[in-house]
C-alpha cells in the first residue's frame, strides 16, 4: 500500500471529492504537490490520501475554514519538527523550551476546537428549544 499510486479518480471516489477540490487544494498548499505521469495526469500517494482525508475531517466535521486548516496544518508541521528537536536534545531546559511550544501550540489547537463545539451546542440548543415548543403545540399544551 505504501508505494502505491492512486489516480485522481480513485482518489475523488474514495474521498466523495471532485477532482477540483483536489486540484484546488493543491495549488492553495492544503496538499502537498503530487507526482504525474508523463501525460501530466496526476498521482496520489497513500499519505497524500490520509492528508486529504486529514484536511476533509476538519472541513466536514469542525467546520474549519480553509485558513482555519492552514494554520492547523501548520501547527502539525511545527510539532512534527518539535518532537524531533525533542528527541535530539540532550539539555534539559532545551527540552523544557520545546515542550513549552508544543504545549502553545496544541493549547491553541483545543481552543479551536472548543470554540467550534461551542458554536455547535448552542444551534444544538436553539434547535432544540424549536422542537420542543412544536412538540408542545403537538400534545396541545
Amino acid at each position: 500500500m505504501g508505494d502505491r499510486k492512486y489516480s485522481i479518480e480513485e482518489v475523488t471516489q474514495r474521498l466523495g471529492v471532485t477532482a477540483r477540490t483536489l486540484h484546488y487544494y493543491e495549488e492553495i498548499g492544503l496538499i502537498r504537490e503530487v507526482e504525474r505521469t508523463a501525460g501530466g495526469h496526476r498521482l496520489y500517494s497513500e499519505q497524500v490520501t490520509k492528508e486529504m482525508e486529514h484536511i476533509l475531517r476538519l472541513k466536514n466535521i469542525l467546520g474549519c475554514s480553509l485558513q482555519e486548516i492552514r494554520a492547523i496544518l501548520d501547527a502539525e508541521e511545527q510539532l512534527t519538527v518539535i518532537r524531533e528537536s525533542y528527541h535530539q536534545e540532550d539539555s534539559d531546559s532545551s527540552r523544557h523550551s520545546l515542550l513549552d511550544q508544543a504545549a502553545i501550540l496544541l493549547g491553541r489547537q483545543v481552543s479551536l476546537i472548543e470554540e467550534k463545539v461551542a458554536g455547535m451546542l448552542e444551534m444544538k440548543e436553539r434547535f432544540q428549544e424549536r422542537l420542543d415548543r412544536v412538540e408542545s403545540k403537538r400534545e396541545g399544551k
